[in-house]
């Protein structure tokens, strides 16, 4: 657990983290020297800022979901031609045209919505994105280690014996973080867990990496990378090393 690695966001929706996506160059493997790239949740900004300096003469369109977060890197990246800010909330508040971006980094974002805003959302990646270009996820995965003793896999297991495609979020979060963090019983668990309940809404979804690539197979994109790896920038108090889920998908060009 290092503290270091993130802080929380303004918005009470997570936190925004200091270390690069770990599939960073997919994202930036995607421009084609021509469209922007669409950093979703940009939060630090840390990874459009390594596109731009690895992209000479790439543009990002850097989103957040709220507008005083807008406003205020904004005001910091003035300076900055290549980068600009909008406001975006998945799935319904996105105002960009069809086929916009050559590629699109949406970095732990789906993890805060339930079963029928992902289905919106992955169905709003492949409008956004052009054919050819990909789509780099990462988020939490139901392997996430902190939570194994409260028998998380079992539990997601069983709902996907009842509902294969369904990708339902823990809805009394809180409660469930709490009892993980009692059964640690340290102090750190503790403090970790009121930082959680500060910075996070009441439900969260540990996401299958199985099911996350079937939605975005069967809403037409074609799968190139898809593996779990850790994420200590994660806020606990134990890390695995199948945390995260990680995602890369083409959008196919017809």
């Amino acid at each position: 657990m290092d503290d270091k690695l993130r802080k929380p966001l303004s918005h009470n929706r997570g936190f925004a983290f200091q270390n690069v996506n770990p599939l960073i160059k997919y994202w930036i493997g995607s421009w084609d020297n021509a469209h922007p790239l669409l950093d979703i949740g940009c939060g630090s900004c840390v990874n459009a800022r390594q596109a731009l300096e690895a992209c000479a003469g790439a543009t990002v369109y850097a989103t957040e979901m709220e507008e005083e977060s807008v406003k205020t890197l904004t005001e910091e990246y003035k300076d900055c031609q290549n980068i600009s800010f909008h406001y975006l909330r998945l799935p319904d508040q996105v105002s960009f045209q069809d086929n916009t971006f050559s590629g699109i980094l949406c970095s732990e974002v789906l993890h805060f919505l339930n079963h029928p805003d992902i289905i919106s959302s992955v169905w709003e990646l492949y409008r956004l994105v052009r054919p050819g270009g990909r789509v780099v996820v990462t988020c939490c995965c139901e392997d996430t280690l902190v939570y194994q003793r409260l028998g998380l896999k079992r539990m997601k297991e069983e709902e996907r014996r009842k509902s294969p495609l369904c990708l339902r979020a823990v809805q009394d979060y809180f409660e469930f973080a709490k009892k993980a963090a009692d059964l640690e019983g340290t102090e750190s668990a503790l403090r970790i867990y009121e930082q959680l309940k500060a910075t996070l809404r009441n439900y969260l979804n540990f996401i299958n990496p199985d099911q996350l690539a079937m939605v975005f197979t069967r809403l037409g994109f074609e799968i190139e990378v898809l593996t779990t790896g850790p994420a200590p920038q994660y806020p606990s108090w134990a890390h695995g090393d199948h945390d995260q889920v990680r995602l890369v998908a083409r959008k196919p060009v017809h």
